[in-house]
């Protein structure tokens, strides 16, 4: 994926590079590959990956290395995915009932800026939707190697399965953005779209949620992308996935640029 357009990133307030952003995925990258060899071993992952084994994958570009892990979780399925992480998901779950119960209903939120000049939030917005009616399922997992599954429902949610932030295991959840009355993360009029759900569990049981917004400013794109938590996620959790935020929302904007960019 090449960077084709200018992306400025704010991680915790602070500017960070591209850079810094592409290092970040590639130490994710890194770390689900040696996940995919360790769960499936040589012999499965020979059989998904064709054109390299992991350890020549853990050696190759980034944009190698996304693509190759693109083409496992898809060439895998939503039933190996699951196998895959059985364990993993069932402890996440385990650990988010009990952190909601702790929490009281107390929230924390992990918040990322996004600038990019000669750029349309109007279209970028647009093309997002788009992405997620169609459910295009490759473009979402693309976008981050923590992804591993993100889907449309037939009752209009999206399920995802996926590693969040710092969490040292993956987690499955349900997002609805047709209710957001459970949001602690204030609506900004200053943006005037709005992206927003709330995360589920599959019993119903309010987990946190999602609130992105986007304007257009002087021909720029900014974008203020925010997750809500309980509040007992740790810090570096929350601090971490600013990072996946900075991540997966950086390569939409990279493969929008064709239909979202303006000229300078």
């Amino acid at each position: 994926m090449v960077d084709s357009i200018d992306i400025r990133a704010f991680v915790g307030g602070r500017e960070v590079s591209r850079r810094q952003v592409r290092e970040w995925e590639a130490r994710r990258a890194a770390a689900v590959l040696a996940k995919f060899a360790s769960r499936l071993g040589h012999l499965a992952t020979g059989e998904l990956v064709h054109d390299a084994t992991i350890g020549e994958l853990l050696g190759s570009p980034l944009d190698a290395q996304r693509s190759a892990l693109t083409t496992l979780k898809t060439a895998l399925g939503h039933a190996g995915i699951y196998a895959m992480l059985k364990r993993e998901v069932a402890f996440s779950e385990r650990v988010a009932r009990t952190g909601v119960a702790m929490s009281r209903g107390r929230t924390k939120h992990a918040a990322t800026r996004l600038e990019v000049p000669n750029y349309s939030a109007e279209r970028f917005a647009a093309w997002f939707d788009n992405l997620t009616i169609s459910n295009a399922e490759t473009g979402m997992v693309d976008a981050c190697p923590d992804h591993y599954l993100l889907r449309g429902l037939p009752d209009g949610r999206q399920e995802v399965v996926e590693t969040t932030g710092g969490s040292p295991a993956a987690s499955r959840f349900l997002v609805d953005y047709g209710r957001t009355e459970a949001l602690t993360i204030p609506a900004d009029p200053a943006y005037p779209i709005q992206i927003a759900g709330t995360a589920l569990l599959d019993d119903g049981l309010v987990i946190g949620g999602v609130r992105h917004q986007f304007r257009d400013r002087d021909g720029t794109l900014e974008a203020l992308l925010t997750v809500q938590f309980p509040a007992t996620v740790p810090a570096r959790l929350i601090h971490q996935h600013q990072w996946h935020l900075a991540c997966e929302f950086g390569n939409w904007m990279i493969a929008a640029a064709s239909f979202a960019a303006t000229s300078p």
